[in-house]
């Protein structure tokens, strides 16, 4: 298999966010920055090199080597670039031509995730099927493209709704010198305005290179920030209390005990395992003792729970949840939802925060 490199433009003003810092340094809830979980939208077999740009006034103000170097270590190589280009189309003929890139290379934008999927040789582009995706917005800003019957991209056209399909942020061109070539013309083409990807693949494909679709579902958009806020607040910590929430009350003095079969209140199950499957971590607290952990977490598990942590011995009483804010992660943070005992009606209760 031919090795590409990878390259993450990271060198717009991030306009769409406005307020936080750019979107690419933005923290993911599990810790990773943005651009480190896109760049694993690719295969890490299908690539030897890491190349990433940035903006000079970033560079100032943030630090964006050593914030790349904890993220990639020294796997990425850091351009600078000390001016705006004409758009994203733009930054990548900056990158090929200041890194020396030359033979095959994939580009991936910092504002989509979805799980890696095998690379085609030559050129291509990810696409996905909004029929597939009915939450996908602002559909109308994206690029789409027009497939043959051979799965080959016959034209690619910015923010107009010409076929189901939208390009979802991973790119590849079979030659870097031809991208230059094929971008100095598509330049030409658009004398003024921003130049897209999409205006250099459209161009390949009607200059006769064989541009392949490779269609991917289920891919996460964070194109702007709603939609980053709507992505980190599925990925919640939902700390939950056993008796009276997931399983109708026990006690330790009263019957039913501790010790006694628990009885799952059902539609407050159904809730968590709605709100785990969009990413949530579970939380359970409890007064009960050590000495039932193991049962709880095989109960757990038969329903379908796979809780990150399960705190046992707590105290019997008041919960106080204290959390921080910040632009990129807005007040409130810190959700408190008081639940009467053994009402099957999380649903309700959680139902504006998803």
């Amino acid at each position: 298999m031919v090795l590409r490199t990878l390259l993450l433009p990271c060198a717009g003003k991030s306009s769409r966010y406005p307020g936080v810092r750019p979107k690419w340094m933005l923290t993911m809830p599990d810790g990773q920055l943005a651009l480190q979980r896109a760049a694993a939208s690719v295969p890490q077999d299908a690539f030897d090199r890491i190349v990433v740009a940035v903006r000079a006034d970033h560079e100032e103000k943030y630090g964006c080597r050593a914030l790349l170097h904890r993220g990639f270590g020294d796997r990425a190589e850091v351009l600078v670039l000390p001016h705006d280009t004409r758009g994203p189309a733009d930054t990548v003929a900056e990158m090929i031509r200041r890194a020396g890139v030359t033979g095959p290379f994939a580009v991936k934008d910092a504002d989509s995730f979805f799980e890696p999927v095998p690379l085609p040789q030559g050129s291509f582009v990810t696409l996905c099927d909004v029929r597939n995706n009915p939450e996908m917005s602002n559909v109308g800003a994206k690029s789409f493209a027009v497939l043959s019957d051979q799965g080959l991209v016959v034209q690619m056209v910015e923010k107009s709704l010409v076929s189901n399909f939208v390009s979802i942020g991973l790119y590849g061109v079979s030659d870097a010198a031809l991208y230059l070539e094929t971008f100095a013309a598509a330049a030409h083409d658009c004398a003024n305005g921003e130049i897209f990807l999409s205006h250099v693949l459209n161009r390949l494909a009607r200059d006769g290179e064989p541009v392949r679709a490779l269609q991917v579902d289920d891919f996460i958009d964070v194109g702007t920030l709603k939609e980053w806020r709507r992505f980190v607040r599925g990925h919640g910590t939902l700390v939950c209390d056993l008796d009276g929430v997931v399983f109708e009350n026990h006690s330790r003095y009263f019957p039913p005990y501790w010790d006694a079969e628990d009885v799952p209140i059902a539609a407050n199950v159904a809730e968590l395992k709605r709100w785990q499957k969009k990413g949530a971590q579970l939380i359970f607290m409890t007064a009960r003792p050590e000495v039932l952990r193991a049962r709880i977490e095989a109960t757990l598990s038969g329903l379908g729970l796979k809780p990150h942590a399960l705190i046992m011995d707590c105290l019997h009483g008041r919960r106080f949840l204290i959390n921080d804010y910040a632009g990129s992660n807005p007040h409130p943070t810190a959700v408190a939802i008081n639940l009467h005992r053994n009402a099957p009606v999380l649903s309700d209760l959680l139902a504006e925060w998803l």
